[in-house]
């Protein structure tokens, strides 16, 4: 029997009451975890699977509760950076490369967006032990951000205040995580920064506001600033988007050296494979919400497994087909609301067998730094 409009809008209002009932709970659940007080070291105290890595991710979980269902954005997202190394994270937009990168810093929007599992596991060199970032008490993460890892946000002019001098945003993170600092010397760290970074007449730029700078200077600011407390990680979130290409190159090429200079590790999103194939050591590959393919950049590039890894770099436009339309992969990004177990790419894949209909790949190793998640290769 066919279902009335009447009965079908009853039937959308009790989910949605479902849905919020369920959300509040959550809600209830994860700020109550947030505001622990006196919390012992050793709750958020770990040990590291390799000494050499800077940042472990062990089975990531973070999802927003929304009205219209639970968003699982990383899902059981698992990989390392490995101490000044730098490591590239691609994808479609919606992936949770973004993401990912936002719960490192603890920075997602609440109350619907929660770290729901697994575990950011941090080697805290100036603490001499490694911690558990989802675990760690607001007070305590809060000497880590800006300190010991520090972000590069994908739109400069939305990271820099309007009404502040370019010198006061710069001496803010300085003066927070080094409360002892004279006067003077912040302000000696400010301008060695601005030259650091490449910026001239940096005297005169510190009293300059950020509508007075171009879209390059803004963006090296914002570089300066995330490095005004000497970070072990960056985590760089699409840093060249809104630059045009010569800028593009001085911008990455600053931020490698830089990394060399005070090494560090860099954790660098981005949608430019190109950008990935010239900076980066290691590569991420991610597809709604997991890890489906990981490597050395060689390994990745000139031995790609997935089929969505394939069909990215076969997607790069290339100087030898003049008249060739440009590749795309058919279909879009599955909706990320009640995932199915199954392989979510199965759908677009020009690979897919019976098996694709099962449960979810695990992860295979190719080889001792190449993994696949694809049933391909089991």
């Amino acid at each position: 029997m066919e279902m009335t409009k009447k009965e079908f809008n009853k039937q959308q209002k009790a989910k949605m009451k479902e849905i919020k009932k369920f959300n509040a709970k959550m809600y209830k659940k994860y700020n109550k975890e947030k505001k622990m007080k006196n919390v012992p070291e050793s709750y958020y105290t770990t040990t590291m699977s390799d000494e050499n890595n800077i940042l472990e991710f062990n089975n990531l979980q973070t999802h927003f509760f929304t009205d219209t269902g639970t968003v699982k954005a990383v899902d059981g997202v698992s990989f390392s950076i490995p101490k000044g190394a730098t490591v590239g994270v691609v994808g479609e937009s919606g992936c949770g490369k973004s993401v990912t990168s936002l719960s490192i810093m603890r920075l997602l929007q609440g109350p619907q967006g929660q770290i729901v599992g697994g575990e950011i596991k941090f080697n805290c060199k100036n603490r001499g032990k490694a911690i558990d970032i989802t675990k760690l008490p607001l007070t305590e993460m809060q000497k880590i951000r800006g300190n010991e890892i520090s972000m590069i946000f994908q739109e400069p002019m939305s990271s820099l205040n309007p009404v502040f001098t370019i010198g006061d945003q710069l001496a803010e993170p300085i003066v927070l995580h080094n409360p002892k600092m004279k006067k003077d010397e912040v302000n000696t760290k400010v301008i060695d920064l601005l030259k650091l970074v490449g910026i001239a007449n940096p005297e005169g730029i510190v009293k300059r506001y950020p509508h007075e700078l171009s879209g390059g200077m803004k963006q090296r600011i914002v570089i300066a600033m995330a490095l005004s407390c000497n970070p072990q990680l960056i985590v760089a979130d699409e840093p060249t988007t809104a630059l045009d290409v010569t800028i593009q190159a001085q911008v990455l090429e600053l931020l490698h050296d830089l990394k060399c200079k005070i090494n560090a590790s860099i954790m660098l999103i981005t949608h430019d494979l190109g950008v990935v194939a010239s900076m980066c050591d290691y590569v991420v590959v991610m597809y709604a919400g997991r890890v489906i393919e990981k490597g050395t950049v060689h390994e990745i590039f000139k031995d790609p497994k997935h089929p969505y890894t394939i069909g990215l770099i076969k997607s790069l436009p290339s100087m030898n087909s003049e008249n060739e339309k440009l590749y795309s992969i058919p279909g879009n990004v599955p909706n990320p609301i009640n995932m199915p177990n199954h392989c979510y790419f199965k759908n677009r894949c020009d690979k897919c067998f019976d098996t694709c209909f099962g449960d979810y790949p695990s992860i295979k190793k190719i080889t001792e730094t190449h993994e696949v998640s694809c049933h391909l290769y089991e």
